[in-house]
C-alpha cells in the first residue's frame, strides 16, 4: 500500500499469482477499462530518469499543458498507465 503525501488516500499495488493472470494486449487510452493512475512530481525529468532505468519510456515525450503542468506518460506494471505531472506554476 502507497499512502498520499496528505496521509488521505491509499493506492494498493498487487499482482496476481494464483490463478495465473490472462495476458492480453494493453487497453488503449480511449478504450473502456483502461487502468490509469496519475502521480503529481516535483521533477518531471527526475522522475522519467527513475522510471527509464526499470525499463519504463514515455509513451509520447512530454507535454506541456497550458504552460501549467509538463505531463508524460508511461507504461508501468502489468501495462497499467502512468501519468507523471509536473506543475509548473499556481493557477
Amino acid at each position: 500500500m502507497l499512502q498520499t503525501p496528505d496521509g488521505h488516500g491509499l493506492l494498493e499495488l498487487f499482482e496476481y499469482i494464483h490463478p495465473e493472470a490472462i495476458e492480453t494486449e494493453p487497453t488503449r487510452p480511449n478504450q473502456i477499462g483502461m487502468h490509469r493512475v496519475a502521480f503529481s512530481v516535483d521533477d518531471i525529468d527526475e522522475a522519467l530518469a527513475i522510471a527509464a532505468r526499470h525499463g519504463c519510456l514515455p509513451l509520447r515525450g512530454v507535454a506541456t499543458y497550458q504552460d501549467l503542468y509538463r505531463l508524460a506518460y508511461i507504461r508501468g506494471p502489468s501495462g497499467i498507465i502512468v501519468m507523471l505531472a509536473q506543475q509548473l506554476s499556481r493557477a
